[in-house]
């Protein structure tokens, strides 16, 4: 079973927006207008069940939002285990214009209380030991207690006490505590912005790049995915680094198209054990859902095609270790 643990979901809105600019006031249509169970942990685990996973997802949902991401998530094909809290949970939109361009508004979300954290951890230590292999996705709420700063580090813990290979998906002050706890994570898969935050130095070319994985892998973990866009994604494990060079696609909305990528790479990582079939296929899956309007709602039959034009090449591994 693949298990996500979302920290901060959201209600995601996606809408098509034709025409229309600033100070515009706009009128769509129902079928414009698509709304999802969102936050990383919740699209990876849609994605991944969609790849023929069986998942379990995570996640604190506000009380007066419980019965409305109860529905989306059971239509999305994810079980839910839903922490009921008093704060809304957040919406973030998208906004999708008739040129191309993306508007993303992303609500920061509300605080919880200390008692809701605590639940977050019981639900996660519960369902640990049913999962071969378990994912931390997105961003954390805002907190007005020290004590959350920990739970990257508490969670952490507790899946490598469980035994069970965790995927950390994040950014900011927990993947950084994350990382540095005496268990980090089995995997990570940043973006080329979050890397660059965490190693405080920009990556310009593609040596900074390869550079910055052998860094990260040096955290600790086994597999580094670091998430190039569109371009690819390079795999850094104990052998090496591979990179992995995407198919081209015409791109309609990048939005969820790394979640794509972690949920089919768990999937297929479940299934064969290979980490590079798995990253082939994520990549593919990633590359499928950019030429779509939905997010992370990918399926086999469209990442398929894509998965022989996904190209794996070796680079070279004698990069030395920034300080």
């Amino acid at each position: 079973m693949f298990l996500t643990l979302t920290p901060n979901p959201c209600l995601e809105r996606t809408v098509r927006l034709a025409n229309g600019g600033i100070g515009d006031s706009s009128r769509v249509d129902s079928g414009e207008v698509f709304t999802s169970a969102g936050g990383k942990g919740l699209n990876a685990a849609r994605v991944a069940s969609r790849f023929g996973a069986e998942v379990r997802a995570i996640a604190p949902i506000g009380r007066r939002q419980l019965a409305w991401m109860s529905h989306l998530a059971r239509e999305e094909g994810i079980e839910a285990e839903w922490v009921d809290v008093e704060a809304d949970t957040r919406i973030c939109l998208n906004v999708v214009h008739g040129d191309g361009r993306i508007t993303e508004i992303i609500e920061n979300g509300a605080s919880l209380e200390v008692g809701d954290g605590t639940r977050l951890l019981e639900k996660w230590r519960e369902l640990l030991p049913q999962a071969r292999l378990a994912c931390i996705g997105g961003s954390y709420p805002p907190s007005r207690d020290a004590a959350f700063d920990w739970h990257a580090t508490l969670l952490c813990g507790l899946a490598a006490g469980a035994g069970i290979p965790l995927i950390y998906d994040g950014k900011g002050e927990p993947f950084r505590r994350a990382l540095a706890s005496k268990t980090p994570p089995w995997a990570i898969k940043p973006n080329l912005e979050e890397a660059a935050a965490y190693l405080h130095r920009s990556l310009e070319t593609r040596a900074d790049e390869r550079r910055a994985v052998r860094d990260l892998g040096h955290r600790g973990v086994e597999v580094v995915l670091l998430s190039c866009g569109e371009r690819g994604l390079y795999v850094g494990h104990r052998g090496g680094i591979e990179w992995f060079e995407a198919p081209r696609v015409e791109t309609v909305s990048p939005v969820g198209s790394g979640d794509s990528l972690v949920g089919a790479f768990a999937a297929t990582y479940l299934g064969s054990g290979d980490i590079f079939e798995a990253a082939r296929v994520g990549v593919a899956a990633g590359s499928a859902n950019a030429a779509q309007h939905q997010s992370a709602f990918v399926t086999p039959a469209e990442a398929s095609p894509l998965v022989a034009q996904v190209i794996r090449s070796t680079c070279e591994i004698s990069l030395p270790a920034s300080s």
